[in-house]
Formats: structure tokens, C-alpha cells, sequence
């Protein structure tokens, strides 16, 4: 029973882990451009913060999860380009800049973005992602 389990806890700590380290990165960059936040600020603003990436990344992470196990990708790579297009999607959209276009500003969201999930894809990778398709073994006289 708890052999079984272990594939659904390793995918959980995964996923929590990469949205950890989105949110604290975003929560270092919060407290970088506001001058005078303390550290207590700084948990309470990264517990936030990776709420809202576990909220954002829930539904379409349950997806390419499932595929990715299915078909046992193991390399970094699928995982981090998964990342990047879903963080570089996801700050659009949240940011709001497709109601006011500012190239600029833009194009740096989107990239700073991408750099931010493909980061985080790789904490999910080597908690899970380096494991997918493999089954467990089973010692003993079955």
C-alpha cells in the first residue's frame, strides 16, 4: 500500500516545490523594488505568492503531468520548455498587458517570465519529473 503511494507523493512535492520557488522568487523581487519590507513581510508575501502560482499552474499542470507520465519524458528539457511557455502565458494574462500593449515592458515580463518557469520546471524534474514511467520495484516472492 504505501509503494503505492509513493508516485502521487513524489508528483505532490514536485509540483509544491516548483511553485515554492516561483513564489519566492517573485516574492524577492516584490520586496527588491519596495524598499523596507521585513522578513516576516517577505514569508507572508511568499506563502502569498505561491498560492497564486499553485492556483494559476493547477489545471494545466495536472495535464501535462499526466502526458509526461504516461509517456515517461524524463528529460529536462520538455519540462522546462513546459515551464517557461506556461509562466510566459500565464504573466500575460495576469498582468493585464494585453488590454494595454507596451511592447517594451512586454516582451521583458514575458522573458523574465519564461527564465522564472523553466527555473521552477526544473525543481519539479529533479523532485519527479527524472522518475516519470518508472515503475515501482517490488522486492520479495510476489
Amino acid at each position: 500500500m504505501i509503494l503505492g503511494l509513493r508516485r502521487p507523493m513524489r508528483l505532490l512535492w514536485g509540483y509544491l516545490g516548483a511553485c515554492v520557488l516561483m513564489g519566492f522568487v517573485l516574492a524577492c523581487v516584490t520586496a527588491w523594488t519596495m524598499p523596507g519590507m521585513a522578513a516576516p513581510e517577505l514569508f507572508a508575501l511568499t506563502v502569498a505568492l505561491t498560492k497564486l502560482a499553485m492556483i494559476v499552474s493547477i489545471l494545466p499542470s495536472l495535464f501535462v503531468i499526466a502526458i509526461f507520465e504516461w509517456r515517461g519524458m524524463r528529460r529536462w528539457y520538455g519540462y522546462a520548455i513546459y515551464g517557461a511557455l506556461l509562466s510566459a502565458a500565464a504573466s500575460v494574462l495576469i498582468s493585464g498587458s494585453l488590454d494595454r500593449p507596451q511592447t517594451l515592458n512586454l516582451i521583458t515580463v514575458v522573458v523574465c517570465f519564461a527564465f522564472l518557469g523553466a527555473a521552477s520546471a526544473t525543481v519539479y524534474w529533479w523532485i519527479a519529473g527524472r522518475f516519470a514511467g518508472r515503475r515501482p520495484v517490488l522486492n520479495g516472492n510476489g
